[in-house]
């Protein structure tokens, strides 16, 4: 089904409101989807490498209880570990051949948590946990999760059936605060701004607000407690943290191009002799938790404008898994619709269990002007290129590091 409808025209940048918020690589969720989303591409490569095939699994359950920690000026005592846990279904034995799921798991876990927040000691405070809920029902044959041989292997992964009944949904072009939010949070935790200002962590917090001509911008920013031994230090550090950030925002394009009163707070929470200290740079070293699902969405932001489904692509099989394909291919036809139109539009893919990947039970594009039957057709000619290319979207999202498309979200839409 193709159905494409107008749609009002979102506010002016200088009327109306809208709401982003970007979490940081370090942040306990940003590092659940991190991991997630390393776990299914190791374990995928890996299948192919052996069995020609990537053995069904389907792990967007990832969990991180952080660590039960001591934190003080000048350094912190870890009194329990940080714990990860793989939930979800996960393909072990291919015919005599085991698959080492737990040190592929173990191997993410300490690849993501030292690769995101840049600090080597976190990987000996953290302790992993595999629960697989791979069974045997009547709605697949026995060798979807247990082939027997690599042919099996091959053969429960060839066709492309859609395996859930989803939405997945997209915009295009991105909101000026999008870019922003991105910017901004690549920006704290880029090399030279961490070098520059040694102590920062990577569990960075970005929220943008705008109101009609005015816009706040609050970031939280967290400090390693052995790089200050005092409140004093840490005050000082994040007094020219602030001054950096402000500079940076005020010469940054989006804002310069807009007429926009901008505010700046950081750590807003520092009343008296309070400070945001975190033990490895994150909140996960002092007891806070993450979860697959809770942090950016595909685009990089979780905003208040636009569409936006629920589905959490991390972890997911990028074989057949509409929920991550989908997301992203939405994402990829209305950049195209955009591109090749110049019109703002929001599109919208429909999955039903069981049905063709390729063909989509529904197809929804809002545009920001009354579509014509010459429109018409090149959205309809946009929609089948794309679902086209579904087969090469997958094989793309394998050769791309998670954390390289957490800092760069358009990655993976280049074809």
């Amino acid at each position: 089904m193709r159905f494409i409808s107008q749609y009002e025209p979102s506010p002016t940048e200088t009327s109306g409101f809208n709401v982003v918020e970007r979490k940081g690589i370090g942040h306990p969720d940003s590092l659940a989807d991190l991991i997630a989303e390393e776990f299914s591409r190791s374990y995928s490569l890996h299948g192919l490498e052996r069995f020609g095939a990537v053995p069904n699994h389907w792990v967007d359950k990832v969990a991180l209880v952080g660590a039960e920690a001591e934190v003080r000026f000048g350094g912190h005592t870890v009194h329990k570990p940080i714990s990860a846990y793989l939930f979800g279904k996960v393909t072990r034995v291919v015919g005599a051949e085991t698959l080492p799921v737990e040190d592929l798991f173990r191997a993410a876990v300490e690849n993501v948590l030292v690769r995101a927040t840049g600090c080597d000691q976190i990987a000996d405070f953290v302790r992993g946990f595999v629960e697989n809920t791979a069974g045997v029902g009547v709605d697949h044959p026995a060798s979807f999760y247990r082939p027997s041989s690599d042919d099996e292997c091959r053969i429960a992964t060839v066709g492309a059936l859609a395996n859930d009944t989803a939405f997945c949904s997209a915009y295009a072009p991105a909101d000026p605060l999008d870019v922003l939010a991105i910017d901004v949070e690549n920006h704290v935790n880029s090399v030279s701004f961490r070098n520059a200002l040694n102590g920062l962590g990577s569990d960075v917090k970005v929220m943008l607000t705008r109101a009609a001509g005015v816009l706040e911008a609050t970031i939280c920013l967290p400090v390693f407690p052995e790089a200050v031994g005092s409140h004093h230090e840490y005050t000082a550090l994040v007094s020219e943290a602030y001054e950096c950030l402000e500079d940076f925002i005020s010469e940054h394009p989006v804002v310069r191009k807009h007429p926009w009163l901008t505010r700046l707070s950081v750590n807003t929470k520092d009343h008296g002799s309070g400070a945001y200290l975190a033990p490895f740079g994150t909140s996960l070293g002092k007891g806070d938790c993450g979860l697959v699902g809770r942090g950016n969405k595909a685009n990089g932001v979780i905003s208040a404008g636009g569409g936006a489904g629920v589905e959490a692509l991390a972890g997911k099989n990028p074989v057949h898994h509409t929920g991550k394909l989908y997301t992203l291919a939405s994402a990829r036809l209305a950049d195209r619709i955009h591109d090749k139109l110049g019109l703002p539009n929001e599109v919208v893919l429909v999955s039903r269990n069981g049905d063709r990947l390729d063909e989509p039970s529904f197809v929804g594009v809002r545009l920001a002007r009354r579509d014509g039957r010459l429109t018409r057709g090149v959205i309809e000619e946009l929609t089948a290129q794309t679902l086209a290319e579904l087969p090469s979207l997958s094989e793309r999202l394998l050769t791309l590091s998670p954390i390289d498309r957490f800092r760069d979200p358009s990655l993976v839409l280049e074809v």
